[in-house]
């Protein structure tokens, strides 16, 4: 699979029979996000429940990430996850509005021990497959014609990303510095807008699920 439709990094951590969990008590955020692909935009809202967390620590068990997080009262007990607990998903209070869950994301970024707190968008506002992870990741290609990649990189890097991997002149980039959990959509979106790239779009994690 091209890397410019998606990466889905670790789509094995979401990979369940969750049929059970019905969108209707994932309450959505009214606004509206979007990225570009395709030259199209997709649109997306986040859910006001829940939060894509990924810790500092490379190995980190269930017993160190509830004690990360019994720090922050929104966030109600129990959490998604693999069997590594350095990424999860939590659940916060469903009272939540889109400004409060702004600001939880602002403090569990403020965290030393968390790498980066995220939101979880959805395309759809009846489908709960539809979900889409948002990764402080982004991933690009520039067009040649237009700027070389040495070019295109170190622009990129005054923007807040950091390089990660490039091949055959598409590149993988994480953001350096997460403050408010939305700079991979909102950094993808500004580069795309420069006409300079092929693509330029956030890295998710999507939902699949096994039969």
């Amino acid at each position: 699979m091209r890397r410019h439709i998606l990466l889905l990094t670790g789509l094995a951590l979401l990979v369940s029979c969750e049929k059970g969990e019905i969108l209707s008590n994932t309450k959505l955020c009214d606004s509206e996000y979007f990225y570009y692909s395709g030259g199209s935009k997709i649109y997306l809202k986040h859910s006001l429940s829940e939060i894509w967390i990924e810790f500092e620590q490379n190995e980190v068990t269930s017993e160190i990430a509830e004690s990360i997080l019994k720090n922050y009262s929104f966030i109600v007990a129990g959490f998604t996850s693999a069997n590594n607990y350095n990424r999860i998903k939590v659940r916060i209070n469903e009272k939540c509005d889109c400004t409060n869950f702004k600001n939880y994301l602002k403090e569990l970024n403020k965290d030393i021990e968390i790498l980066s707190a995220t939101p979880v968008f959805y395309t759809s506002d009846n489908d709960p497959d539809s979900y889409l992870i948002l990764l402080s990741e982004v991933l690009t290609k520039n067009n040649e014609n237009l700027i070389s990649e040495p070019d295109f990189i170190n622009y990129a890097e005054t923007v807040n990303l950091e390089l990660i991997e490039s091949k055959y002149s598409s590149q993988h980039f994480k953001v350096k510095e997460v403050k408010t959990g939305f700079e991979a959509l909102e950094i993808a979106n500004q580069i795309y807008e420069t006409g300079e790239v092929v693509y330029s779009h956030p890295n998710f994690i999507a939902k699949i699920v096994l039969h």
